[in-house]
């Protein structure tokens, strides 16, 4: 039976966050999260769920201080703990239904104190204990009551009128979470032959599912690996066949330990595109050791929203972290000149301490090979995004109207009027036309019709030279206008 509530008692449980704001601009994280702690651990499994705040995260996700084997925490730490900026898009792949996602663990003595006892372990799975004596199997809420404590342990209590009453030491055996046995695989995903999306293609549905635009994309921990990697450069080119989005990637920082081999490190992972921003190392955010591209994700989405929701460079932004660290938490304390020499000149994103802690760098994945500046700056590539993602969303209405004059001039006016507003704030000019030498009658007499937009958004400093010079010509002016 459940416990009979009458009198006062007290819980306890830690919050430590800072003011979010909400933003226009979405982040999806894909990843693990403690699912065990839920009274319906399959109801957050492989399914989209967007929340706002840490509380969120652990009613619909449940909530762990184990950042290692729950990466979606790293992603609660960085957007809602430290950076402050709200909403995420989280997708848990860690699933207690798969065989290779769990552990079974044999029956063991366990003495009672008091009639209860904890269980120090995380991710155990509630309605896989079993509870004996002898050859007595006790029944949960008649036998024996069992809810999760604070740290994530369950904590079980015998019944004062169950079979378990007079006993003092009980043997029970549970099956708990495996996160070790999420593969790159289940990070990736698939579509099944009946149409269910899991793991990164889930992206696909954010726009259907929440009417908001998903354009940062990350998997904290498991884009090291060059099969997750791939899967989400793709997917931020174009998600649900809409939507184009950045990809925020971590190189690791297991085997490659000193700054000289990230390039090496890059090439293995693969990723040569401007639909990526790369990290490397890890960082230390709250005394833990987070992937980057949690932190960096959060930001993107941070200064964007701060900057009338128009993306920006993420360079030179103050992060809230303690310093940077390889795996394992070896601190490194590398120089502004070997993040520009080793990392930013080869298209990867670090931090420098320069009064605090910065992001430190421009360049997309693309970079050193393509240097364009709408394909190597990550915040030409995201104004860029941001341009097409309004003019496909705001417009996708006009789809099956008639293709009159009305239409095409109203689509015309209406959206230079968008472009003119950004101009000269975030763009440097910006006009869309419909022309008639790239509208052919056979192509309108298909329902084919091309608008064509130029603009221009300014590309961000890089580099300010100002060149000192000693004139001795100036003293001797100065002496001679002195007498």
């Amino acid at each position: 039976m459940a416990d009979y509530k009458h009198g006062i008692s007290t819980s306890r449980d830690s919050d430590i966050s800072v003011d979010t704001t909400e933003a226009s601009r979405l982040q999806v994280a894909i990843g693990t999260a403690p699912v065990n702690l839920l009274d319906d651990p399959s109801s957050a499994v492989n399914v989209p769920i967007l929340v706002s705040n840490r509380n969120e995260v652990k009613t619909y996700l449940g909530i762990s201080t184990d950042y290692e084997n729950y990466t979606l925490m790293q992603t609660t730490l960085a957007a809602f703990q430290k950076v402050g900026v709200a909403p995420v898009v989280m997708i848990n792949v860690l699933d207690p239904s798969k065989a290779t996602h769990v552990t079974a663990v044999a029956a063991a003595d366990f003495a009672l104190t008091s009639g209860s006892v904890t269980i120090e372990v995380e991710g155990i799975l509630l309605n896989s204990l079993v509870v004996t004596s002898g050859e007595e199997t006790g029944e949960a809420d008649k036998d024996y009551v069992v809810e999760f404590n604070t740290d994530g342990y369950p904590t079980l209590a015998v019944t004062s009128d169950g079979k378990f009453a007079d006993k003092t030491t009980l043997k029970i055996a549970y099956t708990k979470l495996n996160p070790a046995g999420v593969t790159a695989e289940d990070i990736i995903g698939g579509v099944s032959a009946a149409g269910v999306r899991t793991g990164i293609e889930l992206v696909d549905e954010i726009y259907s599912r929440f009417e908001m635009v998903a354009d940062i994309i990350s998997a904290p921990g498991y884009s090291r690996l060059p099969a997750v990697a791939a899967a989400l450069e793709a997917k931020a080119e174009l998600a649900g066949d809409l939507i184009n989005a950045m990809a925020v990637v971590d190189i690791e920082s297991t085997s490659t330990r000193a700054v000289q081999d990230v390039k090496t490190a890059k090439n293995t992972l693969g990723c040569f595109t401007r639909w990526t921003t790369l990290c490397w190392p890890k960082v230390l955010l709250a005394g833990e050791e987070v992937y980057a591209s949690a932190l960096v994700a959060a930001v993107l989405q941070y200064i964007a929203n701060n900057n009338g929701n128009v993306p920006t460079s993420p360079d030179n932004k103050k992060v809230p972290i303690d310093g940077v660290v390889l795996d394992g938490g070896t601190e490194l304390h590398l120089t502004k000149k070997q993040v520009n020499n080793f990392l930013n000149a080869y298209g990867i994103v670090s931090f420098a301490y320069l009064g605090g802690w910065k992001v430190w760098g421009n360049n997309t994945a693309a970079y050193p090979d393509n240097t364009e500046p709408n394909n190597r700056f990550i915040k030409c590539v995201m104004v860029g995004n941001y341009l097409e993602n309004r003019f496909k969303t705001e417009y996708l209405s006009t789809i099956g109207a008639d293709g009159s004059y009305k239409l095409i001039d109203s689509v015309v006016s209406n959206y230079n009027a968008d472009l003119n507003a950004l101009v000269p704030d975030y763009l440097a000019g910006a006009s869309v036309v419909f022309a008639k030498d790239e509208n052919p009658i056979a192509d309108i007499l298909e329902g084919h019709f091309v608008f064509h937009t130029r603009y221009a958004d300014w590309t961000p400093v890089e580099a300010i030279d100002n060149r000192f010079t000693w004139d001795s010509k100036i003293l001797q002016d100065a002496f001679e206008g002195g007498e």
